[in-house]
Parts: C-alpha cells; sequence; structure tokens
C-alpha cells in the first residue's frame, strides 16, 4: 500500500508523461522527512508520485494511482510527477537530486514506452500561476531551455545504463540491486482452433483483431501465476495453474468456446518480495474490433477496478499482460 493509498483516484491507463518539479524545501526536506511529512499533511493540498533527495528517492504513490501535483485536470490525471527536492538549500545537492530525478524520468520512460519530448516532459508553471520548478529554470536559464535540457538528458540515460536510484523504506536509505523483471509469457487459442505464438510481456499482444479468444494459457519465470477465463453463457471456469496446450485439466483455461473475460493473479516469490516489493498481474484486453478497456492488477476491486479484464457478454480478440 501506497502512502497516498489511491485517494486520487487510479488512472486506468498507463501515463501519457511526466511532470518534473522543485519542493521548494530546505536541505532538511530529504526524502525521510516526506515520509513522516506525507502521513499527516492534508493530500487534497498536493502530493507527487516521486520526492527524490540526497538520501533517496521516496515513492509516495503507484504509478497507475493519479496524484495531485499540478493543478490541472489533464495533468493530475495523465501525468507522473516527480519532485526534486531540497531546491531551497545547497546548489551542488540540489542539482545532485535533479541527475537523480532524470534517471528516474527515464526509467519511467522506458517502462511505460514514453518519448521524451515537449508534449510528455511537462513543468508545472506550463499549467499552473507557478514558478515551479523554480530552481532547475533559474539555473538552465529559463522555462524553454530547462525542459530542452531535461528532454536531452532523460533521452541519454534511456539511451545508457541507467543507475538504479536509492529508495527509502521503513525509514532507512537503502540500495537495491536491479530489480529483475519479471517475465510473463502468455498465448490464446482462437474460435477457428489455432494456437498463437506465445508473447512475452509487452513485446506484442497475444491474439488477432477481429478473432474471437476461446482460451488462454500463463506462465511467468519467477514466482506462479493463477487465472481463469469468463465464457459467454456459461460463467467464470476454474482457477488454473499450469501453461500447457496438451493439459486439458491445468494446463490452460477455456473450453473452446468464446470467452468475455479474463482474471489473472500473481504470487510474489517471498526472496523476490523482501527485496523489490510485491508485484502485481497488470493486464487488459479489447472487445473485438473495439479499443481496449482499462488495465486491470490482480483481482482488485478498489479504485475503479473491477477484478478482471473485460465485460460480460462481449467477446474478446486481443489481450496484454506484464
Amino acid at each position: 500500500m501506497s502512502i497516498c493509498r489511491g485517494v486520487a483516484g487510479n488512472r486506468g491507463r498507463n501515463p501519457a508523461g511526466i511532470f518534473i518539479h522543485n519542493d521548494a524545501g530546505s536541505k532538511n526536506a530529504n526524502a525521510e522527512f516526506y515520509r513522516n511529512w506525507l502521513q499527516t499533511h492534508p493530500l487534497e493540498n498536493g502530493f507527487a508520485h516521486y520526492y527524490v533527495a540526497q538520501d533517496g528517492i521516496l515513492q509516495a504513490e503507484d504509478d497507475w494511482n493519479c496524484a495531485w501535483h499540478c493543478g490541472d485536470t489533464s495533468g493530475n490525471l495523465n501525468y507522473l510527477s516527480i519532485e526534486v527536492c531540497q531546491s531551497m538549500g545547497d546548489l551542488d545537492v540540489f542539482k545532485a537530486n535533479e541527475e537523480k530525478a532524470l534517471q528516474l524520468a527515464a526509467q519511467k520512460c522506458k517502462q511505460y514506452g514514453i518519448t521524451p519530448s515537449t508534449s510528455t516532459i511537462r513543468l508545472h508553471q506550463e499549467v499552473y500561476a507557478t514558478s515551479c520548478p523554480h530552481r532547475s529554470v533559474e539555473i538552465h536559464g529559463g522555462r524553454e531551455a530547462t525542459k530542452s535540457y531535461f528532454i536531452k538528458r532523460i533521452k541519454e540515460y534511456m539511451a545508457g545504463n541507467v543507475t538504479p536510484p536509492t529508495y527509502v523504506s521503513g525509514g532507512q536509505a537503502s540500495v537495491p540491486q536491479k530489480q529483475p523483471e519479471v517475465v510473463f509469457t502468455y498465448a490464446v487459442k482462437l474460435e477457428d482452433g489455432r494456437i498463437l505464438p506465445f508473447v512475452r510481456n509487452l513485446t506484442d499482444f497475444a491474439g488477432i483483431q477481429g478473432k474471437k479468444i476461446t482460451d488462454v494459457a500463463i506462465k511467468v519465470d519467477k514466482g506462479s501465476v493463477k487465472y481463469r477465463v469468463h465464457v459467454i453463457g456459461r460463467g467464470w471456469l476454474p482457477y488454473v495453474t499450469g501453461c500447457n496446450w496438451n493439459d486439458h485439466n491445468n494446463g490452460y483455461a477455456g473450453t473452446g468456446q468464446p470467452i468475455d473475460a479474463i482474471e489473472v493473479y500473481y504470487n510474489t516469490p517471498a526472496d523476490y518480495a523482501a527485496k523489490y516489493g510485491y508485484q502485481k498481474a497488470q493486464y487488459r484486453v479489447s472487445p473485438v474490433n473495439g479499443a481496449y478497456w482499462p488495465w486491470q492488477y490482480d483481482n482488485e476491486t478498489g479504485n475503479g477496478q473491477d477484478g478482471y479484464a473485460g465485460t460480460f457478454g462481449q467477446a474478446i480478440d486481443r489481450f496484454q499482460l506484464f
């Protein structure tokens, strides 16, 4: 559970870009300070997803949730927010924090397929009457020069090896190892009986637009996954945990009839969770010849989640999972 607990609502889709802020805080306003402060701060007055400071990076809100960070409805709904802290303190400390924030922005751009540009890398003062990010604008020579610098540095970090940031957890700063990717591999069977090739994470989607999906097979390289499908006119089938088209009992979910919904739940292994935190299956489907419905996370039903992907009564033709 994040510090801010999804109070601003669930986005229901990947972020479209990133706002970079300066916190207007003193040299003492580090990540540990914000970890404590946010728990008593009236969140409706504003908060960001990430706070980047000398002692590390604090994630205050989950990426899939919104944050009240820029006073603009579209910005709050569609963009991640990164706060560069200690902007009223030592210049060298602030500049180091800023670079760390740009490294983090590069990681998030790679994670969500965001291309850094003037429309995806934003400054608070573009959408609201504020000087934020005041210190960055001061040292880089104005708003446009600052945006150009941010975009250039983020692209450079994306092209190279980005140093993993330092996170603050439980009040102590730590430097984690680079988080190993959890790889989901999945495939579908179509109404005509064809089994399509397996897909890994978001390298593609499983399915063919316009062709109804009847069966799904899923596996994961770390931990375990359980999943089930909802058959049109029949209801939910039992959970399965295997991935083998030849195993008709536990190797895939489906009966050869069109399905309209999928539920996926990921079990994070204990050693992975201890180092990197618990992960969730993130997945979505599209109705036949329609646009994708919102992303779902495990079987969650809060913050606008349905607990599954799909709509009863409407066959699906594409499936994505990571």
